[in-house]
């Protein structure tokens, strides 16, 4: 099963876009972009107004006098395109406009922003949270910002535990998301935020039926090459095809001696730190005291963070609601190794008056002959 048409028919598309400023629906937009990332970052948006078109009310005077606006932005395929409504869109992104161009040589007005990540991103804290637990500091920090706290899941442990495994002391100043991506990641856990809402749950497992790219040699019935999107293109890094070993050197907090562990092991012979007779490539981290298992983790997971920049695609095809960036995709029909599975890393939706709806893909993933088992 996919949750996508491989080979779809061809069918007259009518989308229809619709932008938000400030919780009204303001006419006028000639263009827009929305690039939902992957967690921990947060999404973009830029959208095009042609100022001939402004109503009154949002023209390029009042666009000029403001401190804080809020834009909300809604794609999809109603019904009647000819007649419908907002409630029958999909929202794309809700944030708040970092810059504001003008240029009246154009005669257009850029708003550029981010999601409500932004709004943790862009707040220092110094407070210490030693006897709360990871959720509770989340949604006190959602509510902070006047977020929806109900899509964060309860927590058991409180973050005490995380300062004394780690050797961490917070007290420098840092961003409220820098510490809500550093709880995440010691619960397992994802954080982002959608709509008005913050999310702080488990990770998601991936999607069981696969978004799919299909290629199509010329058959019998169809003397010419089809895919199911507009251009493809597929990579391969031959500097991690010939194989990562990460290698973590720290102290032991429980013994105080220094010690060196490799990741995996299977390829670690003949790969420590500053030999160059390997054909692996060596990563080598120096981590402040940390406990051999702690020190496995994080091999671990940098092993998994590099050797997912091994095969990549990158595509442009017309935009739909189906694809995320939880979504897995699958391409098939090409007859090589490039026939697997990937993983979204940035999905960019487009729409204006000239160019209609169309989205560009990029994602990666291993090579599935050089996959590590954990």
């Amino acid at each position: 099963m996919t949750i996508n048409s491989a080979i779809p028919q061809a069918a007259a598309r009518q989308p229809r876009g619709a932008v938000r400023i400030n919780g009204v629906v303001v006419p006028g937009w000639i263009s827009f972009e929305v690039d939902n990332n992957t967690f921990y970052q947060a999404d973009t948006f830029r959208v095009t107004f042609a100022i001939s078109m402004l109503p009154a009310a949002f023209n390029q005077a009042w666009f000029s006098v403001q401190t804080q606006i809020d834009v909300e932005i809604f794609a999809g395929f109603p019904v009647n395109a000819e007649s419908y409504t907002i409630a029958e869109l999909d929202s794309l992104i809700l944030g708040r406009v970092d810059a504001i161009d003008f240029n009246p040589a154009s005669r257009t007005l850029d708003l550029s922003g981010r999601d409500y990540t932004s709004l943790m991103i862009d707040t220092k804290t110094t407070k210490k949270w030693q006897n709360m637990r990871a959720s509770a500091i989340a949604a006190q920090i959602a509510t902070a910002h006047g977020m929806d706290a109900s899509y964060i899941v309860s927590t058991t442990s409180k973050v005490g535990t995380y300062y004394d495994i780690d050797s961490v002391r917070m007290t420098n100043e840092h961003s409220e998301w820098d510490l809500l991506t550093w709880l995440a990641a010691h619960e397992g856990f994802v954080v982002y935020a959608k709509g008005d809402a913050l999310h702080f749950e488990p990770k998601p497992s991936a999607t069981v039926e696969p978004y799919v790219l299909q290629w199509q040699e010329p058959d019998a019935d169809h003397g010419y090459f089809r895919g199911n999107f507009v251009s493809i293109d597929l990579t391969r890094n031959l500097t991690v095809a010939k194989g990562v070993v990460v290698w973590v050197q720290s102290v032991n907090p429980k013994t105080k001696k220094t010690y060196a562990i490799a990741y995996p092991q299977a390829k670690a012979k003949g790969t420590m730190p500053g030999q160059s007779s390997t054909h692996a490539q060596v990563y080598t981290y120096r981590k402040a005291a940390m406990t051999p298992e702690k020190a496995l983790q994080f091999a671990q997971d940098k092993h998994r963070e590099i050797t997912q920049h091994e095969m990549k695609l990158s595509a442009s095809l017309p935009a739909d609601r189906l694809l995320g960036v939880t979504s897995v995709i699958k391409v098939i029909g090409t007859g090589t190794a490039f026939d697997q599975i990937y993983y979204p890393d940035s999905i960019t939706r487009r729409m204006s008056v000239d160019e209609g709806y169309m989205m560009q893909v990029s994602a990666k993933n291993t090579n599935k002959d050089n996959e590590v088992t954990l």
